[in-house]
């Protein structure tokens, strides 16, 4: 699960379809959205469908997830592009601790893309996955070390493409 302070750490832009596709995935609360409704509330935006939903509770995600459905019509943002900022955040949570044990590392790693649904652009190897790699020369500390960096290079790229593409 990832924070609002997770997107906005990164610099991105918050939408309306980020939220609904962040809370339709699990990766947000209903906490976060509806603070960011009472935000955008104090900030002069009085819309009828912010009001509604700074005023809903938890056990109201339907509700939520209507209202956040028609706030995210209503934008230009690009659907893509917010999935990719909400995976952004997650691999940058993700990659926040580097394991001191390479086993704990690359399977952490593993666990993360797999989470993700394996997206073609994905920097990760998995043992055994398209390739000839053995266990004894998968888990090391050199193998962890090459994934971690790449991983991380990959990221710090998708964040610059994310940045320079919000609307």
């Amino acid at each position: 699960m990832i924070k609002m302070k997770d997107i906005k750490e990164l610099n991105f832009k918050i939408t309306w379809k980020l939220l609904y596709r962040g809370i339709l995935n699990n990766q947000l609360t209903t906490e976060d959205i509806v603070e960011y409704a009472m935000k955008q509330l104090e900030k002069g935006d009085d819309r009828m469908e912010i009001c509604e939903l700074s005023g809903l509770r938890d056990s109201e995600i339907d509700d939520i997830l209507d209202i956040l459905n028609d706030l995210a019509n209503e934008e230009n943002s690009q659907s893509e592009i917010e999935e990719r900022k909400l995976r952004a955040a997650i691999v940058r949570n993700a990659l926040n601790v580097k394991h001191d044990n390479c086993i704990d590392g690359l399977m952490e790693l593993t666990e993360l893309w797999v989470g993700l649904g394996y997206p073609k652009d994905y920097p990760h190897i998995f043992q055994g996955k398209d390739n000839n790699i053995t266990p004894l020369d998968y888990y090391t500390d050199e193998n962890y070390n090459y994934l971690y960096e790449k991983n991380r290079r990959w990221l710090e790229k998708e964040i610059n493409f994310l940045v320079a593409h919000q609307e």
